[in-house]
């Protein structure tokens, strides 16, 4: 029985007419397959500030290319076309999209958006015409696309999504993502070497619901309707609408969140969250506690974050939180500023006990090496929250260790 379209999950799917070759209907069509409700959003008429549509996914579109200035480079000779309200606008919905944990999937030109709104660059032109650049048909008139292999590599979302390690897809682009271009914190899932350059074909976001970017074009109906495709193309589709509909749920349910920094200290959190029930300690593997950004007005100094370090391990706190608490978090941890201080991410925790569970927690978006230690008042706010949720001794031993900048 199809979905009816009040449950539908809301998908805000760009559309330019900056580019002829791109049909806004073909996403449309895939979104609906999917059981998708499309709500189209014209980047031409954003202004910058504007609230956006309510939805539950975002789907970037193929397009024009991205300007170089967004990553600080000067323009390549055959640069193509520019469009600076389209990179306005989609760089204001990717930022969003990443820092609040909304279901995201990035086609082509949308990749790259994805890539440098996360600190990436992009190779501006490539030289070799096969096999990613489109070409003009036969009857001079359609435009072709190229066709080649994306190896898919093991033990990434879209290894999960496409369950193979070998994809055919299309492609039409002459600006791609390199791996030295690669923005950190993103992980390169599929790449290609035919062409003779290596090309990432795929990124992910490893800490989001999701948010995945693909340099090929799934929409087409070249991929979607050809079976042999699926993988690459409708099985695209589906497992992001999957995550929206997962999404719909979340905030009608309370929810878990693990807090590393102040928001151990059960006086701060109850300022934001007053009705959180502390659950117990909790250990985050494979990462080190940092501080990446600076509280110029709240804190004066550095504030907490957490980064991927193999063998280490993050303390904190396990939260339930009730669902009208939800944007209050958000809020506190500055999803909503322009640009965003953090972004959600989803973490494993392990339990004193040994229970693995996921939660919610948030990560800093643009971290900065050369951010200051943090005040006096932070790290006594960080020492008191983690000897009230009893972390281990030798953990409270080293957060008493750390400098900090004096400040109380």
């Amino acid at each position: 029985m199809p979905m009816p379209d009040v449950l539908r999950p809301r998908i805000l799917i760009t559309r330019s007419e900056d580019d002829p070759g791109e049909r806004w209907q073909d996403y449309a069509d895939r979104v609906r397959a999917a059981s998708g409700e499309p709500i189209p959003f014209d980047v031409a008429l954003y202004r910058r500030g504007d609230v956006f549509p309510a939805h539950d996914g975002l789907v970037l579109t193929g397009g024009v290319d991205v300007d170089p200035a967004r990553y600080g480079e000067p323009p390549h000779e055959r640069l193509g076309r520019l469009v600076p309200a389209r990179d306005e606008a989609e760089f204001a919905l990717t930022r969003a999209a990443l820092a609040g944990g909304r279901p995201l999937l990035a086609i082509c030109r949308g990749m790259q958006v994805m890539n440098v709104v996360s600190g990436g660059t992009l190779h501006q032109h490539l030289e070799e015409r096969e096999p990613h650049r489109s070409r003009r048909g036969a009857d001079g008139v359609t435009i072709d696309s190229g066709w080649h292999g994306v190896e898919v590599i093991g033990g990434t979302l879209l290894s999960r999504v496409t369950k193979t390690a070998h994809l055919r897809v299309n492609s039409r682009h002459h600006q791609a993502v390199t791996r030295a271009r690669l923005a950190p914190g993103l992980v390169a899932s599929g790449m290609t070497s035919e062409g003779g350059l290596e090309v990432v074909e795929a990124i992910e976001a490893p800490h989001h619901p999701f948010a995945l970017g693909v340099q090929w074009h799934p929409e087409r109906s070249e991929m979607a309707a050809t079976p042999a495709l699926h993988a690459g193309s409708g099985a695209l589709f589906e497992a992001f609408l999957h995550a929206c509909t997962a999404g719909q749920a979340t905030p009608e349910t309370p929810f878990l969140y693990f807090g590393y920094g102040s928001s151990m200290d059960a006086d701060r959190m109850r300022q934001t969250a007053p009705h959180a029930r502390l659950i117990g300690s909790a250990r985050l593997a494979d990462h080190a506690l940092a501080f990446s950004i600076e509280s110029k007005n709240t804190w004066h100094g550095g504030v907490a974050d957490i980064l991927p370090s193999p063998g280490d391990e993050v303390w904190g706190a396990l939260w339930l939180v009730p669902p009208e608490e939800s944007h209050a978090l958000d809020e506190h941890e500055g999803l909503f500023r322009e640009p965003p201080a953090y972004r959600r991410v989803t973490v494993e925790v392990t339990t004193p006990s040994g229970d693995r569970v996921r939660c919610r927690s948030y990560q800093v978006v643009m971290p900065d090496p050369r951010t200051p230690p943090p005040s006096k008042a932070f790290k006594e706010a960080l020492l008191r929250g983690a000897r009230t949720v009893g972390l281990p001794p030798a953990y409270v031993a080293r957060l008493a260790a750390m400098p900090d900048n004096g400040r109380a």
